[in-house]
């Protein structure tokens, strides 16, 4: 085997501030991953609280009306972590006329460039990958305060097998569902999963700006057959602690612009630290911070003595876990497939939600082993 990089795309500027970018998927080697980026320009003034991966909605591979793979922004980026142990390019910016830069891969095998999953595009009658975003799903374009109309640029790359037979199989990365929890402590919320094909791994979402993802979901149950097997039974905050020990915390520049008093939502919602510093050497003697923690760590910046003068312009590291709100849950060994959770002789596979008191954004998504 020898491997070879197909460039789709580099930096393409699109006109349109909210849009699909579809792409022939006309590729007759197998597809190891496809690695996405996007970049975007905040506008004259600021970006508070707005990254790229927020107004990436939608990522697609599809054949028709067939979806092959389907995340998100945010999911993609989770997954990358999740799979290669290794966080994807996160630049975060609220700087003025600053540039934010998010990439990641969407991997079709346990890892790059695995032998025994990759994705076979000339099997299917019609491969297309599609990108939907939104400018302004957050904030409306602005040439001031949010994204500066017409700034996203595109990147994507294929990273191809040649000379190599390829497998009969891949990995499908997939968003199953979304919903919003509960804000009822020990209220249940019953999903029901497909059971066509076998899984190798889950992640779920639990987020609220503020909060722990265990006080959105205080417990997750994967049931099947109304608990004729149970895959497990859960805490999720002892989940999310085993998620730590075994991949340990992301540490990522997040460059903050904000005025006394104001507060910055992380990208991670677990166990976060930020370690910040003016990027105007004359500020240092007039600023402050602390740090609030409430689940996901807040932060507060002032003039010191509590005055309220002018915004800063921070240069920040923040560090912590739970990416985006989601947690990992893999079945087995994850470099063995025999070990893998096979639900095709169940009838009905659930897993259930309790929340845990605060209401928030969950969501599911899969990864199962897909015939090409």
């Amino acid at each position: 085997m020898r491997t070879r990089d197909a460039v789709l795309l580099y930096q393409e500027t699109q006109s349109s501030d909210a849009s699909t970018k579809t792409i022939d998927l006309d590729l007759v080697d197998p597809v190891s991953a496809i690695y996405i980026e996007a970049e975007a320009t905040n506008g004259t003034d600021s970006n508070e609280d707005n990254w790229i991966s927020d107004v990436i909605t939608k990522i697609e591979v599809v054949d028709g009306s067939e979806v092959l793979a389907s995340l998100t922004g945010h999911e993609l980026e989770a997954m990358h972590f999740y799979k290669l142990g290794r966080q994807p390019v996160l630049y975060p910016s609220e700087w003025a006329s600053g540039t934010q830069r998010h990439g990641a891969y969407l991997l079709f095998g346990r890892e790059l460039w695995d032998r025994l999953f990759a994705i076979n595009f000339t099997v299917f009658h019609n491969p297309q990958l599609k990108i939907t975003w939104n400018l302004a799903a957050v904030r409306a374009v602005s040439a001031t305060t949010a994204f500066a109309t017409g700034t996203l640029k595109l990147t994507v790359i294929a990273k191809v097998m040649e000379e190599f037979s390829a497998p009969g199989r891949y990995l499908m990365d997939k968003k199953l569902l979304s919903f919003t929890s509960s804000s009822t402590s020990g209220a249940e919320e019953r999903k029901e999963l497909p059971v066509d094909l076998p899984y190798r791994m889950l992640m779920t979402r639990h987020y609220v700006e503020g909060s722990d993802i265990d006080e959105v979901s205080s417990d997750l149950k994967l049931t099947a057959d109304a608990d004729k097997y149970i895959a497990f039974d859960r805490k999720v905050k002892q989940l999310d602690a085993e998620a730590e020990a075994r991949w340990g915390q992301l540490m990522l520049s997040h460059n903050v612009l904000r005025a006394s008093g104001g507060t910055v939502r992380g990208l991670t919602n677990k166990e976060t630290r930020y370690a910040f510093f003016p990027s105007i050497s004359t500020q240092f003697t007039d600023f402050v911070y602390t740090l609030m923690f409430s689940g996901a760590v807040k932060l507060e910046t002032q003039v010191a003595g509590g005055g309220g003068a002018g915004t800063r312009r921070l240069w920040g590291t923040e560090w912590g876990h739970a990416l985006y709100g989601t947690l990992p849950i893999l079945f087995g060994d994850p470099s063995d497939p025999d070990t893998w959770f096979d639900p095709t002789s169940v009838r009905k596979l659930e897993l259930i939600f309790t929340s845990g008191g605060t209401a928030g954004s969950c969501e599911v998504v899969s990864e199962q082993v897909r015939p090409n």
